[in-house]
């Protein structure tokens, strides 16, 4: 069976199309084009591209794992990107380190600062219950595992 096919739209001329460092990685490397300021020290990189899905699938964004030797992390953690989403996507950013938060955005316009994933789309029900299985760990959550 063949591999699905994701297509891309660039949205600007002569931008390098999203491509994989590797054949064996995951996501396809986005460059930031422009920077968006949406306020202090939280910007929206623009990748330049849009995405469709082929049918059962959807996008998801990471930072780049290097974006923090820039001080930078992505504000949602990972970005879900929904099916029918034709626009454009960006990487909300929050600067971490000191200074010029522009200028630190800026500095990195043309290289690479995310990753796009395309992941299958499970389908599922939902069903409302009064209550849930028991197990062992039960509610137990944060630390209960131990450190």
């Amino acid at each position: 069976m063949a591999p699905p096919i994701l297509k891309i739209r660039l949205n600007y001329a002569g931008m390098k199309p999203p491509e994989r460092a590797h054949d064996s990685d995951s996501g396809l490397d986005l460059t930031l084009m422009k920077v968006i300021e949406k306020r202090e020290n939280i910007f929206f990189f623009d990748t330049g591209v849009s995405v469709e899905p082929p049918a059962g699938y959807y996008t998801e964004l990471f930072p780049r794992s290097s974006i923090y030797k820039h001080d930078f992390i992505m504000v949602n953690s990972v970005g879900v990107i929904d099916t029918g989403y034709r626009g454009t996507l960006f990487l909300p950013m929050r600067y971490l380190g000191h200074g010029d938060g522009r200028a630190a955005a800026e500095k990195l316009v043309g290289h690479r600062i995310g990753q796009l994933v395309l992941k299958r789309l499970e389908p599922y029900r939902l069903e409302i219950v009064s209550a849930l299985s028991d197990t062992e760990r039960g509610g137990q959550g944060f630390g209960s595992s131990g450190s």
